[in-house]
């Protein structure tokens, strides 16, 4: 499935993303700045678009190792965040009008384990953000989606492949409940390097994301259908059918798009194709966050509405 992202959305009440905005100013990951970013979703023809710069580590394990070969630190990078806290502000003030609404947040890391939720919630205060899209990159202190050697190594760790998305689906449930996000992030971006994808699928791991959706659903969250898996040769965005159906079909969540871009150049990849998937999955809209008079509100959009 190709991840389309020339068209113009035409700001269609489901041109929404409450997911991406990762630039190369503040991510090492990511290139470009975030007003080309902003700049793009605009362009683009997005009605409203979420700003989630990554939340900074606290301890030096927690680096990804391309930033340990760059030579950074946890200092860099906690002063990277506050410098995106300053910036994604002033372009609210400069960019978000009525036909383009601008929104400030930031994805949350589950690390360090027993103080994350501290320290992520201080971030939230401290800063004024929006929201929080709250996302387990980790499982017990172990990366799993910056590579197949560390995601094996997490499975080694937990006893193989299915015990250890089992833990994640715990540890995202943790995490809605320690944090309370108003977006959960691809939440089954465990699948990324899993050989075959069918190990983290089996009645175990759905019965523990099923736990996991009962989590979300008490707190009201919505849920990212991220474009990445498009990006990252998955055969589904993030959810999986049988996730999605489940999410949407037993639970009544709510589904909105994330781009996760990491550049101007993915700002709006996937969005059409995840647009038909969502329809073909019998999901007919969206829920999304928007600013009224000052306050962040939860509104929906339906899918089949026109460009």
């Amino acid at each position: 499935m190709a991840a389309s992202h020339k068209e113009n959305f035409n700001r269609a009440p489901w041109a929404v993303s409450l997911h991406g905005g990762h630039s190369g100013a503040y991510c090492d990951h990511g290139k470009g700045t975030l007003r080309e970013i902003v700049a793009a979703a605009i362009e683009r023809g997005y009605r409203t678009f979420g700003m989630t710069e990554h939340a900074p580590r606290y301890e030096a394990r927690h680096l990804y190792p391309e930033e340990a070969a760059m030579g950074w630190d946890i200092e860099k990078v906690q002063r990277d965040f506050e410098a995106y806290a300053r910036e994604s502000a002033e372009l609210v003030k400069k960019l978000d009008s009525a036909s383009f609404h601008l929104l400030r947040g930031f994805e949350a890391e589950v690390v360090p384990q027993d103080r994350y939720g501290k320290l992520m919630n201080e971030l939230r205060e401290r800063h004024g953000f929006d929201y929080v899209v709250g996302s387990a990159h980790w499982v017990d202190g172990m990366i799993t989606d910056h590579s197949k050697e560390k995601f094996d190594e997490a499975a080694d760790a937990h006893g193989g492949q299915e015990a250890l998305a089992v833990r994640y689906y715990e540890q995202v449930a943790e995490m809605v409940e320690t944090i309370r996000p108003e977006v959960v992030g691809h939440l089954d971006v465990i699948r990324k390097y899993a050989t075959p994808r069918e190990a983290v699928e089996t009645p175990r791991v759905q019965g523990a994301a099923r736990a996991a959706l009962d989590v979300i659903r008490r707190n009201g969250c919505i849920l990212d259908a991220n474009t990445a898996g498009l990006r990252k040769g998955q055969n589904a965005p993030y959810l999986a059918p049988w996730l999605l159906r489940m999410a949407v079909g037993e639970f009544g969540l709510g589904v909105c798009f994330g781009d996760d871009s990491h550049s101007a150049e993915e700002v709006g990849a996937g969005i059409l194709e995840t647009r038909q998937y969502l329809l073909a999955n019998g999901v007919e809209q969206i829920t999304y966050l928007a600013r009224e008079n000052g306050q962040i509100v939860r509104r929906t959009a339906e899918l089949r509405a026109a460009i």
